[in-house]
């Protein structure tokens, strides 16, 4: 069962006054969102070697996320723990933690929080600048360039009819040169605040989908992993 409720979005004072009118378009779109404290996904994913799920728990009010993979087609999954941008740890099936992960591991996992990416993203990306408008997998798009907190560059995309983010184009922080594009797809207009409830993911050749079983937000703080126990 998905809640919705609202959450309200800070506003940074680096963006440019003509990307924060795409941006507050964008916010009053969606719809108000005030309350939120967390949110959990859950999706089922296909990538080029098979089946998987995705399942994210995140905090609103700070970088924590527990993230999980399980694969069909190899026996072990992957678990991690992000607690910031610059601290995450492996997790092992039982949930204890293995090993410190790297920054750039840290900011892939952290970009599948992909609603909330959409939802606050000044808390995600800095010095928005507005650039010429463009098309985005067939989408008349408004564009904003940005940069993460690693410093590398973001492009968001905006629709110019719906108003709403229709995805994200980003440097693959691994692979030099190589840019990864999500476009998200099938919008729930039905509740507040609005979400999409699939995405697409270009990688170099290689293409990944997302179809959400659930996205729920709730006004309650996550609970929050203790080291070696779930």
């Amino acid at each position: 069962m998905r809640k919705f409720i609202p959450l309200l979005l800070l506003w940074s004072c680096q963006t440019s006054e003509p990307a924060q009118m795409i941006l507050d378009r964008h916010r009053e779109t969606v719809g108000e969102t005030s309350n939120i404290r967390s949110l959990t996904t859950l999706s089922n994913c296909m990538g080029p070697e098979g089946q998987y799920t995705t399942y994210t728990a995140s905090s609103f009010t700070d970088d924590y996320v527990l993230f999980q993979q399980d694969y069909t087609y190899k026996p072990n999954p992957f678990y991690a723990l992000i607690l910031t941008k610059d601290e995450g740890y492996g997790l092992d099936e039982s949930m204890v933690i293995q090993g410190p992960l790297s920054k750039p591991i840290i900011a892939v996992l952290k970009a599948h929080e992909f609603h909330e990416v959409m939802l606050q993203p000044e808390s995600r990306y800095f010095n928005m600048r507005l650039l010429e408008d463009t098309t985005f997998f067939d989408q008349k798009c408004h564009q904003l360039i940005a940069s993460d907190h690693l410093g590398l560059p973001v492009r968001l995309y905006f629709d110019q009819k719906s108003r709403l983010m229709a995805g994200i184009s980003q440097v693959n922080p691994y692979k030099k040169g190589e840019i990864i594009q999500v476009h998200f797809e099938k919008w729930n207009k039905k509740n507040s605040p609005v979400i999409f409830e699939q995405l697409t993911i270009l990688q170099g050749s290689e293409t990944y989908t997302f179809d959400y079983e659930s996205v729920d937000f709730s006004t309650q703080s996550i609970v929050k992993m203790t080291f070696g126990q779930p």
